[in-house]
């Protein structure tokens, strides 16, 4: 027989809903706290970064730009390594053999060969002349380059020019052309490779001389029988004691005189010609004395060469410079002029001089 109990069932408690309030007010829940930053630790390092940022682009920039200059150089280099290179290649390869053999037969002088070296002559110097990418360093080199290459383009154009009208006067117009052929050379050696070397010294890329010039003679004068007969060759003396001054005398512009420091004042009727007096204060005859003139327009700078053929001790000798352009209405324009030096010069004090010109009505 089963044995019942007489407690009653527990009862069972239903769960309450979710959302659902007891009598009693439920309590609100704590929200935590976030440890906040202070407000100047993140004006600070918003600085930081923004100098970092600043840092990288503007060492990034100058790389870019470092890295351009150099190859500009680079470029001026080679380019002006070819025009020189390929201009002693027309005088050596064309105009040589031409000018020989219309010196031992004048019936067989071939003018079209000198006529088509005077055309790639100037087309290398007006190629040079109109370069428009020159590197601020090698402003004074080009434009000794450029009158190197002028000097060639004029002598050759004049030599083309006799070729093509009377032979007799050939072997004179020859010996005039080398002349200037010789002075072209001198100018090459003398002035442009060094002023080259010093740019790529200053611009910190001496690796780039593996590219410059090697100079060569713009022909082989001696196969022509012009080398050693040469009165400037002839009459340089070679010893070093002898007393050796080139100075200047006396400078005018426009006819009007300019002092060192001075300023001469150019109307519109006014030309725009240098007027250089210079004087042998040595022992010895000088020859072959070169003469520039620089004029600093706003717009560009000028710089023409002129040469003195020859002056014996105690003279004087008197040359022109002119081509310049002219600068802007009331622009007032640097100008300096110096003459020599030569060899073997130790006074050197005198061989320049300063001024301004005033471009007016």
């Amino acid at each position: 027989m089963e044995r019942r109990s007489h407690r009653s069932a527990p009862s069972v408690r239903r769960a309450r809903p979710r959302g659902q309030e007891s009598g009693a007010r439920k309590r609100p829940a704590r929200t935590r706290r976030e440890r906040a930053v202070p407000p100047w630790l993140t004006l600070l390092g918003s600085i930081v970064f923004l100098l970092i940022c600043f840092a990288f682009i503007f060492f990034v920039a100058k790389s870019c730009v470092a890295t351009q200059e150099s190859s500009q150089i680079r470029k001026y280099v080679t380019g002006a390594d070819s025009a020189l290179s390929d201009s002693a290649n027309v005088g050596n390869e064309q105009l040589q053999g031409a000018i020989s053999a219309g010196l031992e037969d004048p019936a067989s002088l071939d003018a079209a060969t000198i006529k088509g070296v005077a055309d790639e002559s100037q087309k290398y110097y007006l190629g040079s002349l109109r370069n428009e990418e020159v590197p601020l360093e090698f402003e004074d080199a080009h434009h000794y380059m450029v009158t190197a290459l002028g000097i060639r383009a004029a002598a050759t154009g004049n030599l083309a020019a006799v070729a093509q009208g009377d032979s007799g006067e050939f072997e004179e117009a020859v010996s005039s052309a080398v002349e200037d052929y010789k002075l072209s050379d001198a100018i090459v050696r003398d002035h442009y490779v060094p002023s080259s070397e010093e740019s790529l010294k200053e611009s910190g890329q001496r690796g780039d001389q593996n590219y410059l010039y090697e100079p060569r003679p713009f022909m082989d004068y001696e196969a022509l029988g012009l080398g050693s007969g040469s009165t400037q060759e002839a009459a340089m003396p070679e010893d070093p004691n002898a007393l050796r001054d080139v100075r200047i005398v006396d400078v005018k512009l426009a006819g009007q005189p300019l002092l060192p420091g001075g300023n001469v004042v150019l109307t519109g009727s006014d030309e725009l010609t240098f007027s250089v007096t210079i004087a042998n204060a040595g022992e010895v005859a000088e020859t072959g004395v070169q003469v520039e003139v620089v004029l600093n327009t706003r717009a560009e700078r000028q710089a023409i060469l002129a040469t003195v053929e020859r002056m014996d001790p105690g003279g004087t000798a008197i040359v022109e410079v002119r081509g310049f352009k002219p600068g802007e209405f009331n622009e007032t324009a640097p100008v300096s002029i110096e003459a020599g030096p030569v060899e073997y010069e130790q006074r050197k004090e005198d061989n320049t001089l300063a001024g301004t010109v005033t471009f007016g009505i």
